[in-house]
């Protein structure tokens, strides 16, 4: 997946969803959350803000599945530690024409 890098910039890398932040990216200077958006409010950037209507129409699509996930209680698909996901995530790729065309290869952190 595409995420933004680390810090200030808004460069993005491929990566896999790790969040052991500390062992990977050493060195880089990361500020903390209500640092980066009061100087997105500063330079009047509104890229990490909705407005109420966009937070409105999220609440309408999102509730009826929290309803869902709340009442039949789903149980998450397991998959193997430092795979991609499980293969019913590829099928359902698959059954809509996605073609999985990443080029990053997962290292295991080193803890």
């Amino acid at each position: 997946m595409m995420t933004k890098k680390p810090g200030m910039s808004f460069d993005v890398e491929e990566t896999e969803l790790d969040l052991t932040y500390g062992s990977r990216y050493k060195g880089v200077s990361m500020p903390d959350a209500y640092e980066r958006l009061i100087l997105d409010v500063f330079c009047g950037h509104q890229i990490h803000f909705v407005r109420s209507d966009e937070l409105a129409e999220a609440w309408r699509i999102f509730t009826p599945l929290l309803h869902k996930i709340e009442n039949d209680k789903p149980k998450p698909i397991e998959y193997k530690y430092g795979g991609r996901g499980p293969a019913e995530a590829d099928e359902l790729l698959k059954k809509h024409n996605f073609v999985f065309t990443g080029t990053y290869k997962w290292a295991k952190p080193a803890l």
